[in-house]
């Protein structure tokens, strides 16, 4: 990130100017900048790219979006840092490979998880200069912004170059601050009174109805406006039971100025615009000019106010941002046709126009979203604005996934998405929204598309962006309607499709996966419940990679699910998959600590069980960092903590391979762990700490004294030299104080 003495900002109307001074270096720790209260981000990342261009400096970016608030988690976010960071360096760090090649030998494959991502940032950036900018922090969602201010501290504690530029509304800077203490400069900035007379001034200049102006009009706007401006902030009226919405009045100040001018702009005649002045002056509040705004959409009438309201409610209830066509195909749809008619498509133009400019084109995304994110809690707090969105939503989804044209597409040859821009987001949220709210003609469509098995394009569709389909393992065949229905966890469909029967219980589909499997990944629990009560229900049937429902249930950590099916019998919670992994290796590999104590408490469960090359439930959780996990385990007696796996790794040469200093700190508190163990190919714990550079780790294992600074593996390679070859100082200087070889030249 950036701190205050690289950074030096100005606003003047609609420029923002960034200028640094690298002459004045940070002081201390202060090495994260957060502004509060004005969009200056796009300027700030363009003047570091600025800077960054032809020296060896990183800079990357990443955006918050309310709307797409729960597929931002911190893994997300920090992987997206990682990818830009690694994709402008000329070569990629050897971890970074060997890392994206063990996720390779998970089955299906899997995207790195958090303690990895956050360990190869910390690796990359302590020695490459680093400038991070976050914006819209405070629209992540709360139980992901603690996990990515943590490992935002964890970062900024390995890597001493690296510069966080963090904006949001003021509300979250003292999170900020708690969660970097020591780090974090902060400044709020809002726009002047100079910044809002020169903005009006531009507006009045651009107007695009000049014969509806005159020069005392315009010198009313400017007075009334600017005498108001002081009282304008977002709050309750006085006779308004609706919450105040979260934000401060200096942020809200410009968009207040923002929309009036568009309001009294959008009049056509000089009387009707000094009429909406006084309207829009008369001590308003934010919340009361969305409501007169929403208003003059209602009152537009026509299919003007349907559309703009339809909008509206597409934008601020979808399950992600949606894309402009998207939108436009959405509004197109009409209920109770087979038939999509592409002459009923309005132009996105149209529809801005609709909404009243509370809308915007995002041009490079082509993305589209409502104006400001006060906006989006406005319409949260009003939801008698909308009647049974998610339900209406669904309707249109499944109203145009039964249409001819859309059942009329063939896989082979692959088809055109870009001519069918809706397929997509119908196909994997329709049962999202159905699942929120169900009418009866919604679940008529619903059933009406599983009657035959859901169509083979919009099984991968959905398969792919639940990073679920593989080619590699050859054809997807479509869900059938239980599968599909289940997926999704719409109870009133999936019941219905078991009273009419035609469908197998049992049957599987991709990889042979059952309904029941696709109902436990997914935590759908009511739908659990429903299918085992079916006397030929098989509870315990595995797909063709050997996973039961079991398995899956414990891989994502469902334990509501988990303890559903651990109460039939035929369920053995100790069975293993076609590599030998059991539920809870599972658990224990992806942290989920009380599916762990779940299965532990059942007394079959083998603990210590080894999958087919070696590896257990303990080696697993320490190699991901799962400490919780790794003391529970270590609680039972079976348990061997130094058990080695097929190729001589242990859990502490796991853990310390990744720089897990906790859970290498916990290991090394049994007697029966020993620090110093070789490998298969003669590398131990402090080889791999060396090589990795995990300082920390190598401190906490040159404390034992029967730890051997200088051991070769297999090749010769001492951990003194392993921490040369990859340009680990600090590492060399701790090893050349505890070993006795000469000093070893560094990487060039």
């Amino acid at each position: 990130m950036i701190s205050r003495y690289f950074l030096v900002m100005e606003v003047r109307g609609s420029e923002r100017l960034l200028s640094s001074n690298e002459n004045n270096p940070p002081r201390g720790e202060e090495r994260v900048f957060v502004l509060t209260g004005h969009d200056v981000s796009s300027v700030v990342v363009d003047r570091m790219c600025d800077q960054a261009r032809g020296q060896s400096t990183a800079v990357a970016c990443f955006y918050f979006d309310f709307a797409a608030r729960k597929e931002q988690p911190a893994t997300s976010m920090l992987g997206s840092l990682l990818k830009q960071v690694v994709g402008g360096m000329e070569t990629i760090p050897e971890e970074i490979s060997e890392a994206f090649q063990d996720q390779k030998k998970v089955i299906g494959g899997r995207g790195l998880q958090l303690p990895d991502i956050v360990k190869m940032l910390q690796s990359i950036t302590s020695s490459l200069r680093t400038f991070v900018c976050i914006d819209a922090l405070d629209e992540c969602a709360a139980i992901h912004r603690v996990k990515l201010l943590h490992s935002l501290k964890q970062i900024l504690e390995k890597s001493p170059r690296t510069r966080i530029f963090i904006t949001g509304r003021l509300h979250i800077r003292a999170e900020i601050e708690k969660r970097l203490a020591g780090r974090v400069t902060s400044v709020s900035l809002g726009p002047s009174k100079d910044d809002i007379v020169e903005y009006l001034r531009t507006r009045l200049e651009e107007d695009l109805t000049p014969d509806a102006m005159e020069e005392s009009l315009e010198a009313e706007i400017l007075e009334k406006i600017l005498e108001n401006m002081s009282d304008m902030y977002v709050g309750n009226n006085p006779g308004n039971p609706a919450p105040t919405l979260s934000t401060n009045r200096y942020a809200s100040r410009f968009l207040l100025v923002s929309l009036n001018i568009d309001a009294i702009l959008h009049e056509s005649t000089i009387s009707r615009r000094r009429e909406k002045l006084n309207k829009m002056t008369n001590g308003l509040e934010l919340g009361d000019v969305y409501s007169a705004t929403i208003e003059r959409i209602k009152a537009q009438g026509g299919d003007k106010s349907r559309l703009g309201m339809t909008a509206l409610m597409w934008i601020s209830h979808a399950e992600r941002l949606l894309q402009a066509d998207e939108l436009c195909y959405a509004l197109a749809v009409q209920l109770g046709s087979t038939d999509f008619d592409v002459g009923n498509i309005p132009s996105m133009s149209t529809l801005v126009n609709c909404c009243q400019g509370l809308i915007t084109v995002d041009k490079e995304a082509s993305t589209v979203r409502l104006i400001h994110f006060t906006l989006q809690e406005y319409l949260s707090v009003h939801p008698d604005l909308f009647s049974g969105p998610h339900s209406a939503m669904a309707e249109i989804c499944l109203t145009y996934l039964n249409s001819k044209q859309v059942k009329a597409i063939s896989i082979a040859p692959p088809p055109d998405t870009q001519s069918t821009p809706f397929l997509q987001y119908c196909s994997v949220y329709w049962g999202a929204h159905a699942r929120k709210e169900l009418s009866d003609s919604g679940k008529s469509l619903a059933l009406e598309l599983l009657k035959e098995d859901y169509s083979l394009i919009s099984t991968e569709l959905l398969l792919a962006h639940a990073g679920l389909y593989y080619k590699r393992y050859g054809t997807c065949p479509p869900f059938n309607g239980l599968q599909c229905a289940s997926f999704f966890g719409i109870v009133e469909v999936v019941a219905t499709l078991i009273e009419e029967g035609g469908s197998d219980i049992n049957g599987g589909g991709y990889l042979g996966r059952t309904s029941l499997s696709w109902a436990a990944y997914n935590g759908h629990e009511e739908v659990t419940k429903i299918l085992l009560r079916r006397g030929e229900i098989i509870p315990d049937k595995p797909n063709n990679l050997g996973f039961t429902a079991l398995s899956y249930a414990a891989r994502k950590g469902r334990e509501g699910v988990v303890k559903i099916l651990l109460e039939r019998e035929e369920v053995n919670p100790n069975k293993a998959d076609n590599r030998g992994e059991t539920p809870l290796s599972y658990a224990a590999q992806n942290g989920h600590e009380g599916v762990v104590k779940i299965l532990l408490g059942r007394g079959e469960v083998i603990p210590d069980k080894p999958n087919n090359q070696g590896e257990t439930p303990l080696s697993y959780a320490a190699r991901k960092g799962h400490e919780g996990v790794v003391k529970i385990l270590l609680e039972r007696d079976k348990v061997n903590p130094d058990k080695a796996d097929n190729w001589g790794e242990t859990p502490l040469s796991d853990a310390a391979r990744k720089g897990h200093e906790a859970v290498v700190k916990t290991l090394l508190e049994r007697e029966e762990v020993n620090p110093d163990k070789p490998n298969y190919w003669g590398e131990t714990p402090l080889s791999y700490a060396a090589r990795y550079g995990h300082e920390g780790v190598v401190k906490v294992l040159l404390e034992r004294e029967e730890v051997n600074p200088d051991k070769p593996n297999n090749q010769g390679a001492t951990p003194l030299m392993c921490a040369a070859r990859s340009g680990h100082e600090r590492i060399v200087a701790l090893l050349q104080s505890r070993g006795r070889k000469p000093p070893v030249a560094l990487k060039p």
